[in-house]
């Protein structure tokens, strides 16, 4: 009788860890080389970024190529703000991203673009051609 409880609460436990790890399934962790880590909605990075489709559902990704930190959630926030952006507003939204930018910054990004594997964010540095 009482292995059949002990049972039943670990089997409550398992079910509630189980439910709390469905809430945090949508986000994952970006983990950069300088310790820093970005948390980054899940779905949005797999369509994103070829690194964390490649990952296949780890909950931590690391970024190769010395990439740091503040240049990843840099990324991040572009790709929020992409996904927000309504489709006739992308090129507004990608030219006002990159506007002002040093060019130390865009050099980061483009870094860091290629590393995460993110072909959309990396042609926007490529030059247009007339």
């Amino acid at each position: 009788m009482a292995a059949a409880a002990t049972t039943m609460a670990a089997s409550q436990h398992d079910a509630r860890q189980a439910a709390e790890g469905e809430g945090t399934a949508a986000t994952l962790v970006l983990r950069c080389f300088d310790g820093v880590k970005v948390a980054v909605p899940a779905a949005l990075a797999r369509g994103r970024s070829g690194l964390v489709a490649a990952a296949a559902g780890e909950r931590v990704v690391d970024v190769p190529g010395n990439v740091h930190g503040p240049v990843v959630a840099k990324v991040a926030a572009y790709w929020e703000g992409r996904a927000a952006a309504k489709e006739e507003e992308g090129a507004a939204f990608d030219a006002a991203f990159l506007a002002g930018l040093r060019h130390d910054a865009l050099v980061d990004l483009i870094h860091a673009a290629h590393h995460l594997g993110d072909a959309a964010l990396f042609d926007l540095f490529r030059p247009t051609r007339a």
